[in-house]
C-alpha cells in the first residue's frame, strides 16, 4: 500500500497539519457478507487512512472534509488507534445534528477497524450503533435512494455480527420481499448461519455464483 504525507487543513479551526492518506484505492471486486473490500492478501485494508483527527481541536471525520494546503504544515495527525477516531466522528456528527445515514457509516468504519484491531467488544457494540443509525436514515430519508437495498440488507447482517441472532432473523425475514436477488439470497443464508448461533463473516456472493 502507497501511504502519502499530505497537508491539510482544518476546516473547524484553521489548523495546518500532515496528514497520512492512501492516494490510489484499488478495487479487487470481491466483498465479505458486511460489504466490505476484501483485499485478499494484497496489503492491510484501507479504512484505517480514511480517518483524521485535528490535532488543534480534536475534530474527526473523513480525511476528504480536511482540504489540502500547500502552506507548510508543521503538526502531525495525533497517533490515534482507528476505531477511536471514527468513534469520535460518529459522536461528533450527532452532536452537529448530520444525518443518521452518515453516522450509521462512522460506526460501521469503526466496526472494521476494531476488527482488525482485535477489539472484539467495541466491533460489537460498533456494529449495534451503526444498525440503530441506518435504521432511522431508512425513516428520515437520509439513506440515499440508490443505497436502501443494501442498507436493508445490511441492518440485518450488522446485527448478526454483533451477536443479535433473533434480531438479525427478524429483520432480514421482513426484509427479503423488498432486496433485490443477490441481496434476498445472502440474507438467506446468513438467517441461516443465525439459526445456528454463526457470527462470523462470510464472502457475498450471488445466487450460482
Amino acid at each position: 500500500m502507497y501511504l502519502a504525507d499530505i497537508a491539510v487543513k482544518c476546516p473547524a479551526c484553521g489548523v495546518k497539519f500532515n496528514s497520512r492518506q492512501v492516494p490510489v484505492l484499488m478495487d479487487y471486486g470481491i466483498r465479505n457478507s458486511e460489504l466490505r473490500q476484501d483485499l485478499q492478501g494484497h496489503g492491510p485494508q484501507y479504512e484505517s487512512y480514511g480517518v483524521c483527527t485535528c490535532p488543534g481541536c480534536g475534530r474527526a471525520d473523513w480525511v476528504v472534509r480536511f482540504p489540502a494546503t500547500r502552506e507548510q504544515a508543521v503538526l502531525n495527525q495525533p497517533n490515534m488507534t482507528a476505531h477511536l477516531q471514527y468513534r469520535a466522528a460518529a459522536l461528533y456528527a450527532e452532536r452537529n445534528g448530520n444525518d443518521f445515514y452518515e453516522i450509521g457509516m462512522f460506526y460501521l468504519h469503526a466496526a472494521w477497524c476494531a476488527d482488525d484491531n482485535r477489539a472484539d467488544t467495541q466491533a460489537r457494540e460498533y456494529r449495534r450503533l451503526a444498525a440503530e443509525a441506518f435504521r432511522k436514515s431508512l425513516l428520515d430519508v437520509s439513506c440515499p435512494l440508490d443505497r436502501r437495498v443494501q442498507i436493508e440488507y445490511l441492518i440485518g447482517e450488522l446485527l448478526r455480527r454483533a451477536g443479535d441472532l433473533a434480531q438479525s432473523q427478524a429483520h432480514l425475514k421482513q426484509s427479503i420481499p423488498r432486496l433485490s436477488g443477490k441481496f434476498a439470497y445472502m440474507a438467506r443464508k446468513l438467517m441461516r448461519l443465525a439459526e445456528v448461533g454463526n457470527v462470523d463473516p462470510i464472502q457475498f456472493e450471488s445466487e450460482g455464483g
